[in-house]
């Protein structure tokens, strides 16, 4: 009698908060945000808020990434809510009775009395309407929800809604928590849509560094061509100088274009890799504060997602000043919602400085440049990423932190050298994979593998010794990338764009 009595008290509820049954249909109209116009095609979605169905919207609720995106005014003034919008500042504000909730635009962070709360799809201005994540939102307000995907429908219960539910249904009643908001079909595609990557293979990031030389290459037709297979863009834009300014060759529209693509943005951020402008910015807080301080301002101007800090060539005595930097970037940029990751090399004893397990702990993903094992100056020729050089240092990073913020940068580069009898290097330049082999086929020589590096090798006498050249091709890019599953790494990064064949990212989408 009792489970029949909670049953009914259960039907009972339901009949006050789904009084209606819809007939969904697909909504397909342009719509424009971040300077584009996208195309959007999905079923309508419905918002009932305390038994109310809504309509006579000012714009319709969409469905962005799986989540359910609705105008602030069209629902919260249903639940009582005041709405302000700060044109400055580019944030709305939610206030509820001792709830105020500030919402800024293009940002996955919202703050519910100053708290910040991550979000994973960022609030937007669309067709001139602050649209904003509905569950997270109506959560922060204390109320109940849920998503009927069979009637396409959000429910929100407000503290006062399931209140008086509970005093008007018979017997004790117990209400369900809210389902896991689940939304398959419909999605949003771009107006010129290109698959980006979305780690169904491996769960892992695909990562691409992007060299931007000024402000007007940003829009350039080179910059701004999809890349089929990348999750994230790293373009280099900030480099910090000796007095501490910036060089900033940033532009907002790469980042509207990379939006528009699927891809997020880390702006990267150089010492201008000298050890003694890393000295003046590390064991100087006030400096250092300054200077995390712009460069967070110019993220959050720009609506990139987080930083990418590269800071190679530091003094050892230096290592732990630079952990406490990273430290307090780190708890700023998060305070923002902001994906915070950082650049190091291979964990051998001298590069203990760059203290890579504080690293995995402070940042969202350290990204292992596995890369110039010989580098330009080295004495010697030899491999720039041999495969049981990449394999030793996956298997000592593993022992030292989290692999799965590990992300294992790749090569699309090799080196062209000029040796004497005794290997010694003559002459060195750097290649891309198709400059590599152009080089190999006009001067005639033949590919081999070398077993010791896992590559294929080619080597030609030239008029002052002979040339060699390790290739970075398909085949070593196949075994690295391998290597990056086999030992759980969350991802993949490759420098640098322009430097890889049409072959590469067919094999990079194999993989991730």
């Amino acid at each position: 009698m009792k489970k029949f009595i909670k049953i009914l008290a259960f039907s009972f509820i339901l009949s006050l908060i789904s009084t209606n049954v819809f007939a969904a249909k697909y909504i397909s109209k342009n719509i424009e945000y971040d300077g584009e116009m996208h195309y959007y095609n999905a079923e309508e979605v419905f918002v009932n808020v305390d038994g109310k169905l809504l309509g006579d919207y000012s714009m319709i609720p969409l469905v962005m990434n799986d989540r359910v995106l609705v105008s602030a005014r069209d629902v919260f003034t249903e639940l009582g809510c005041d709405i302000a919008w700060n044109n400055d500042n580019r944030e709305v504000t939610v206030y509820n009775d001792d709830i105020e909730i500030v919402i800024p635009i293009d940002r996955k962070v919202i703050f519910k009395n100053g708290q910040s709360i991550s979000i994973d799809v960022a609030p937007k201005i669309i067709d001139d309407y602050t649209m904003i994540p509905l569950r997270v939102v109506a959560e922060s307000l204390d109320c109940k929800v849920s998503f009927d995907n069979s009637t396409r429908t959000a429910y929100i219960l407000s503290p006062a809604g399931t209140k008086n539910t509970l005093v008007q249904a018979p017997g004790p009643v117990v209400v369900p928590e809210p389902a896991t908001e689940q939304v398959t079909e419909a999605k949003l595609q771009p107006a010129a849509a290109v698959r980006h990557n979305t780690g169904a293979r491996s769960g892992g990031k695909v990562v691409l560094w992007d060299t931007i030389s000024s402000v007007s290459a940003n829009d350039s037709a080179a910059k701004q061509t999809p890349v089929e297979g990348v999750d994230v863009l790293c373009p280099t834009w900030f480099e910090i100088k000796s007095d501490g300014s910036i060089n900033n060759v940033s532009g907002k529209g790469y980042v509207v274009w990379a939006h528009s693509q699927g891809y997020e943005v880390w702006g990267l951020v150089t010492n201008s890799f000298s050890y003694d402008v890393a000295s003046a910015i590390l064991n100087d807080k006030a400096k250092g504060d300054k200077i995390i301080e712009e460069l967070l301002g110019y993220i959050i101007d720009l609506g990139a997602d987080g930083i990418n800090v590269d800071f190679e060539n530091i003094y050892t005595e230096d290592g732990d000043a630079f952990v406490d930097f990273m430290r307090r970037l780190a708890d700023r940029f998060h305070e923002m919602g902001l994906t915070v990751t950082v650049d190091t090399f291979m964990p051998t004893e001298y590069n203990e400085k760059y203290h890579m397990a504080d690293m995995g702990e402070i940042c969202d993903y350290v990204l292992l440049m596995a890369y110039d094992e010989h580098f330009s100056t080295s004495p010697q020729a030899g491999s720039v990423s041999s495969l049981p050089w990449v394999e030793k240092y996956l298997g000592v990073s593993k022992g030292i932190m989290n692999m799965n913020k590990l992300i294992l940068g790749c090569p699309f580069y090799t080196r062209i050298w000029v040796t004497d009898a005794e290997n010694n290097v003559i002459a060195n330049e750097s290649s891309g994979m198709d400059g590599a082999m152009n080089v190999i086929e006009k001067n005639g020589a033949q590919i081999g593998f070398d077993s010791e590096t896992g590559q294929n090798y080619a080597e030609y006498p030239s008029g002052q010794g002979t040339t060699k050249i390790w290739l970075e091709d398909g085949a070593s890019l196949s075994s690295r990338l391998a290597l990056s599953l086999q030992y759980g790494c969350g991802g993949c990064a490759f420098w640098r764009r322009g430097f890889e064949n049409e072959e590469a990212w067919d094999i990079i989408n194999e993989y991730y």
